[in-house]
């Protein structure tokens, strides 16, 4: 080992320098907690390590968490964040959490840095970065090394630092995957424990290794232990033939079209079983893919992780399984069964002989490319993987497994043009939608939904598809159904074409007719491309229905009030039970339930009595209860909320109760109304 003082002021020289290019990359004006972070961490005098911090990619179809400690999703148990939720906005989980795990031989003995184990620790925030400073849509930016990691117990570092970089995009050609790509540096180990690599050497036998435990089939509300849902997912990869598949009676006998040019060893994916031992969630006992109680599949897809490119060339090592009952204990077990052991298993060590399927475990799947014969001090790898879901919704099992494919090979070529989409497809942009309530004889009747006419001027335009949803699936996707005629072609003699002409020029408008005051509704208008060939065949291109310009939430009310003899409770008797409640309230979206005082002046406050007088609770208009997860919801200033708690933190007992509205402008007016629970 040799001693080299200057390493420590080179790379402190190095991390300034990155802080200064990362905050010119998220923009030029960072604010708030990033500027707040940014500067402290410039000014590290010490320990370069920051704290733990995540985003999220929310605008293609597959939504999921970002850190800076190397975690792919959220583990959590209670209150998860996204963490491969699909369809983006479900909630519907696929992932416990991915990690890395880096590997090499120290002066011959094996160490593993393990992500799972804590053994990361963050030298930067995760930095979003859109616009012109972006190579995808959203990108992300984020450091961290295995020199120090105050986390870990018995842990000999590496001493690397890697350089995470995501991307990811919203249209429908690259919306189910997020591109990873990792630079890992050989940055030496740190001597004298003050965090800062002061000492080089070469790393032999290096392997890079992605860990996949994947809870396929989690919903927010179910118990994340469940037997029928975090011991039934099942690991393969694309490295052994597919007769496998046949081994499963929800897929046997399927066309499904692969063949021995899909096996190259690059892909490890995960999929629902069903463990036989244990019921569904829902009724039945086979609940493969996850069926819920109305037929419909809840999470019929295939999470998968492909390893897209590697620089300089490190060859597709292993793939192997295991299960919650069996994880390595040691650095030295985690290399002789995980990495060392050349070979691609099918089921065979899992295998139940009395059924001929694998056996019901948690399972982890575990890809490896290398070894790399020497990582010199100094030296970088850089490994680019993508991340995604193929999913069939309507037919689940193999099919899901053939779109799976289809999205791994669309990342390659999004890779294969340096993440340059725009030259693989050119494809109209989604539109700029805006809801508003339709008001007639001072009264909401319905909801405007408007669009701008831009995206009907590209080239390749072929139609915009209108939704509305008055709510979400068991499986928390939106209940979609068309609006108006739901589809509007632009093609010759189409008799859906123009759409209805909007209030302004350059625009459309459809109305949804009786809506309910109070009930949340929600809007999406798609861009439809035509079909695209060139300069590869990209087919139909669809815009995301939770794009950020297209998706739109409104709960209509009626204008602001210039009297106060409209003024109503609603409901009147309030019942617990009613659909506009939240029935699994959390830390995320505490909310439960929700009694709204309606047809308010702007000034208005109501203050809530009991029957007996005694002062309860006082609202606002504006004030809303809705608050955490996915609101998009503005209140209106005609009504004010109330979460049925009292100002001493307590829920409201069942009874008759008093209200006094106070408005400077009109007056007061004094109600009553009834809770039921």
């Amino acid at each position: 080992m040799i001693q080299v003082g200057s390493k420590k002021i080179i790379w402190l020289m190095s991390l300034f320098l990155s802080l200064i290019i990362t905050s010119t990359a998220a923009g030029a004006d960072p604010s708030g907690d990033a500027r707040q972070n940014l500067e402290k961490k410039s000014v590290q005098t010490t320990s370069p390590i920051v704290e733990d911090d995540w985003k999220h990619h929310k605008i293609g179809t597959l939504w999921n968490r970002v850190t800076n400690f190397s975690f792919l999703g959220d583990d959590a148990y209670n209150d998860r964040t996204p963490s491969c939720d699909y369809p983006g906005g479900s909630g519907n989980s696929y992932p416990y959490r991915g990690t890395l795990w880096l590997t090499a031989r120290i002066d011959g003995d094996v160490h593993v840095t393990k992500g799972d184990d804590h053994e990361f620790a963050p030298l930067d925030s995760v930095h979003m970065i859109t616009g012109e400073d972006a190579v995808s849509e959203e990108d992300t930016y984020t450091r961290y090394y295995d020199v120090k990691a105050p986390l870990a117990t018995d842990h000999t570092p590496l001493g690397v630092e890697v350089i995470e970089r995501t991307m990811a995009w919203s249209s429908s050609f690259a919306g189910d995957f997020i591109i990873y790509d990792y630079t890992i540096i050989n940055v030496g180990v740190d001597t004298d424990d003050d965090g800062v690599p002061d000492s080089t050497r070469d790393l032999e036998e290096f392997y890079f290794t992605i860990r996949l435990d994947a809870d396929v089939s989690k919903l927010a509300t179910w118990d994340a232990e469940a037997a029928y849902s975090n011991q039934d997912d099942l690991a393969m990869s694309n490295g052994v033939p597919w007769d496998w598949i046949e081994l499963f009676p929800q897929m046997a006998g399927r066309e499904h079209g692969l063949t021995l040019e899909d096996v190259d060893s690059t892909l490890m994916f995960m999929f629902d079983g069903d463990n036989p031992a244990w019921p569904s969630e829902y009724e039945g006992d086979d609940d493969f893919g996850n069926p819920g109680a109305d037929g419909k599949l809840q999470t019929p897809g295939f999470i998968g992780v492909k390893i897209l490119k590697t620089e300089p060339y490190l060859p597709p090592g292993s793939f192997h399984v295991n299960h919650i009952y069996n994880d390595p204990a040691t650095d030295q077990e985690a290399y002789d069964r995980m990495m060392g052991v050349h070979e691609f298993e099918d089921f065979t060590p899992v295998m139940n002989p009395s059924t001929g399927q694998p056996l019901p475990y948690d399972y982890r799947a575990i890809l490896s490319f290398g070894p790399k014969d020497t990582l010199k001090a100094g030296d970088s790898l850089r490994v680019v993987t993508a991340l995604g879901i193929g999913s069939d919704p309507d037919s689940g099992g193999v099919h899901s497994l053939v779109k799976l494919i289809e999205i791994m090979e669309r990342a390659q070529l999004v890779m294969d043009v340096d993440f340059q989409l725009e030259t693989l497809i050119d494809a109209p942009p989604a539109p700029v939608v805006e809801v508003e309530e339709w008001v007639v004889d001072g009264r909401v009747t319905g909801i405007k939904v408007i669009w701008d006419e831009t995206p009907s001027l590209h080239q390749n335009f072929e139609a915009f598809k209108v939704w509305k949803s008055s709510g979400k699936t068991s499986a928390g996707a939106y209940d979609w159904q068309p609006l108006g005629l739901g589809t509007y072609t632009d093609t010759a003699g189409s008799a859906s074409w123009p759409p209805p002409a909007g209030d302004q020029a350059g625009t459309y408008q459809v109305v949804h007719e009786g809506v309910l005051n109070g009930m949340d509704y929600y809007y999406s208008v798609q861009t439809i491309s035509s079909e695209i060939t060139e300069p590869i065949y990209a087919g139909v291109i669809e815009t995301n229905k939770l794009d950020e310009a297209s998706f739109k939430g409104i709960s209509p009310s009626n204008p602001v009030a210039s009297t106060l003899a409209n003024v109503r409770v609603v409901p009147n008797p309030y019942r617990g039970s009613l659909s506009w409640n939240n029935p699994s309230p959390s830390d995320a979206f505490p909310w439960q339930h929700r009694l709204q005082f309606t047809n308010l002046p702007g000034d208005a406050k109501i203050k809530i009595f009991t029957v007996a007088g005694d002062f309860i609770a006082e609202v606002v208009a504006g004030s809303a209860v809705r608050q955490g997860g996915a609101t998009t919801i503005s209140p209106s200033l005609s009504v004010a909320e109330w979460d049925l708690m009292t100002r001493n933190n307590q829920e409201a007992a069942p009874g008759i109760y008093l209200y006094v509205v106070d408005s400077k402008s009109l007056g007061s007016k004094v109600g009553k109304f009834v809770i039921i629970r």
